[in-house]
């Protein structure tokens, strides 16, 4: 705990719901548990909760998407046949649309988000 305030953390009211430490914010604005290392997200109210876990839930599906895409990528590059080359094209054009949705849908979010403020 001396080595993150002497770092310039901050030190918070809030306890770490594992290890029933205090939590500290470091300069970067994350939110860490000093014992066990976990990270948090602190919200003030029930409705940002719920944005928070939307937008991580839709960052986590882009991730995976974009690990897809570059697989099949590398299948593409492998295809030898038109039928091949056009199941793989499809696949990721699908997996691009996934992406493309997740990425407006957490913009509208966000856009939402910066009305309330």
């Amino acid at each position: 705990m001396a080595n993150l305030l002497k770092s310039g953390a901050t030190m918070l009211e809030t306890l770490c719901p594992t290890c029933r430490v205090p939590l500290f914010r470091l300069k970067s604005g994350e939110v860490v548990c000093p014992k066990c290392g976990q990270r948090y997200v602190i919200v003030a109210s029930e409705e940002e909760e719920h944005r928070v876990k939307v937008d991580l839930v839709l960052l986590g599906l882009e991730q995976v998407t974009v690990q897809k895409i570059s697989s099949l990528s590398a299948s593409l590059a492998s295809s030898e046949t038109f039928d091949e080359i056009t199941e793989v094209s499809r696949a990721i054009i699908t997996l691009l649309q996934v992406l493309q949705l997740s990425r407006q849908i957490r913009g509208s979010e966000k856009g939402v988000q910066e009305k309330g403020k």
